[in-house]
């Protein structure tokens, strides 16, 4: 559009389609990305974003389909997305049948049955997920339109699995009308691996956004911002942070702009755009914006005195941020911060050492342990790294809390999901993620270390090799001995003698260091959940 050249833009920067080049990273949506991608990759079944309109959820979904679709490491499995975007159908056989269709079955008949439909998607998730090794991807839009039986279709899509991963992962982006069909099937709401809210942005956030698309769409930088700080805070006063309302409002201003000739846009411009769009305004609403004139000037009033004071002083930003955000919102709670301190160096057990048992052996004077270390260990990045993969396989579980602790433990981390070759991971040491071992618990271990980092390089090369038996990675703990990590079969067994049958088993150079563990200090606890579920 030529016109938008008077402004320096090479393209629309409020185009109203939801273009992911134009998604502002604000925390909810960072997080809500990650999360949602984590729970693909891990298999982990349904998702859910709840939001209302105009919170962001249609360009967060293409966003999603395109962080997706972006080429993986070798060692990942391929995705394949599919979107259904109006999941509104009049029985349960034409939903079963449309989802058929979008997964590209091609036998599909007329004369087929519910059931018949039904089993033609099992064997395509079956050919796909387990003998090509893929991930099938099934993203609904405009969740809140799915028919109630349809999510019981849903629900019967989450049994197709294997015993560690299911076949189809379904993401569901809905409004809020979806929670009550929800709440009212507790069999489905107890699948739903990850769900998700979107609230409004604040007055911050709000100004971030529209910066950052003015940034993305302009063909260079330019000085003076497009919105004055009253043009700004007009905005957020008649959108209320929604995004859409936000994005249809600076499109006004911005052909206002373009008429008139400006190169700003101001409160009373802005207010101008919003009283055309809301021509039904009345008197009630006139006085709110006349006592929001007032607090704009009296605001800008304070951050001129602020500016003049001093601007080389480094707590008037502060102050100037935490006066908008107590006025205009909420203020949003953050991560309490934490000192991470360093691990301790911990001697590596050498490859051609043997492996001690984790029970106290007669005649050993160890000093206990008596509190736990804030770090598990650290783990240098070798390759492609992402840290839910990291999350997965120690922990057995990549939630939004866990992450949360590995971002505070690394700090240099800017994307989770591109970790640089030379980084460090830093892994903490989550107490509240532990769980005891129970009494009689008799486990086969192949390896173990009290050094974090190889014990862990050799799971991930190992665990996927063909022919290989299941391993998984564990983490133990106790007062006596501290730190102590292993690589074991994934399996529990009823008996030592069911244990020293799969050591025979085992090829020899993997019996040769393979050790039975069923002897434990009563206060050992395990870090990865998974145990618990073998």
């Amino acid at each position: 559009m030529d016109y938008f050249n008077i402004l320096h833009f090479k393209k629309e920067p409020f185009s109203n389609s939801p273009e992911p080049e134009f998604l502002f990273a604000a925390p909810q949506y960072d997080i809500c990305l990650q999360m949602l991608e984590m729970s693909v990759r891990l298999r982990r079944g349904l998702s859910v974003v709840i939001g209302d309109v105009g919170t962001g959820k249609t360009t967060l979904c293409r966003k999603l389909i395109q962080n997706l679709s972006a080429p993986t490491p070798s060692e990942s499995p391929d995705i394949d997305t599919y979107l259904l975007l109006d999941p509104a159908v009049e029985s349960s056989i034409v939903f079963v049948k449309t989802v058929a269709g979008i997964l590209g079955i091609r036998d599909i008949t007329p004369e087929d049955s519910e059931w018949q439909l039904k089993e033609k998607i099992k064997n395509f998730l079956f050919e796909k997920g387990v003998d090509e090794k893929r991930i099938i991807v099934l993203i609904i839009d405009e969740g809140q339109k799915i028919p109630d039986e349809c999510l019981e279709i849903l629900r019967e899509f989450l049994n197709y699995e294997t015993n560690d991963a299911k076949l189809l992962q379904t993401i569901i982006f809905a409004q809020p009308e979806l929670e009550k069909s929800l709440a009212a099937r507790p069999n489905l709401m107890d699948r739903v691996d990850y769900i998700h809210h979107f609230k409004p942005l604040n007055f911050l956030q709000m100004k971030a956004m529209i910066e950052y698309r003015v940034s993305v769409a302009r063909q260079e930088t330019v000085k003076y911002p497009l919105f004055t700080l009253s043009g700004l805070l007009a905005i957020y006063f008649a959108t209320g942070g929604y995004p859409r309302k936000v994005v249809s409002l600076c499109h006004q201003a911005l052909l206002k702009m373009i008429i008139r000739g400006k190169r700003q846009a101001g409160w009373f411009l802005v207010r101008s755009c919003s009283s055309r769009t809301k021509a039904q305004a009345q008197t009630g609403r006139r006085v709110v914006w006349r006592a929001a004139s007032l607090l704009v000037m009296a605001t800008v009033l304070f951050l001129t005195a602020l500016y003049l004071i001093g601007p080389e002083n480094p707590q008037n930003g502060a102050s100037m941020s935490q006066a908008l955000t107590g006025i205009f919102h909420k203020k949003e709670s953050s991560l309490p911060s934490a000192p991470i301190l360093p691990a301790p160096p911990v001697p590596a057990v050498p490859p051609t050492a043997a492996v001690s048992p984790l029970p106290e052996q007669p005649g050993k004077n160890i000093a206990p342990e008596k509190t736990p270390e804030p770090l598990l260990g650290s783990i240098p990045a070798k390759g492609k790294f992402t840290l839910w993969k990291i999350m997965d396989n120690i922990y057995g579980d990549a939630g939004e809390e866990i992450m949360r602790q590995f971002l505070l433990a690394n700090p240099q981390i800017k994307d989770s999901r591109n970790i640089a070759e030379n980084a460090v991971i830093q892994v903490p040491l989550i107490m509240d993620k532990a769980r005891p071992i129970p009494p009689g618990t008799i486990l086969v271990s192949l390896q173990s270390g009290k050094d974090l980092a190889p014990i862990y390089y050799s799971f991930i090369e190992r665990k996927d090799r063909s022919g290989a038996p299941g391993r998984m990675f564990l983490s133990f703990w106790s007062k006596r001995e501290g730190r102590k990590f292993a690589v074991a079969l994934n399996k529990r067994f009823e008996s030592l003698q069911a244990a020293q049958d799969a050591v025979n088993r085992l090829p020899l150079e993997v019996a040769a260091s393979a050790k039975i563990l069923s002897a434990w200090d009563g206060d050992t606890v395990c870090f990865n959940r998974k145990l618990a579920g073998i």
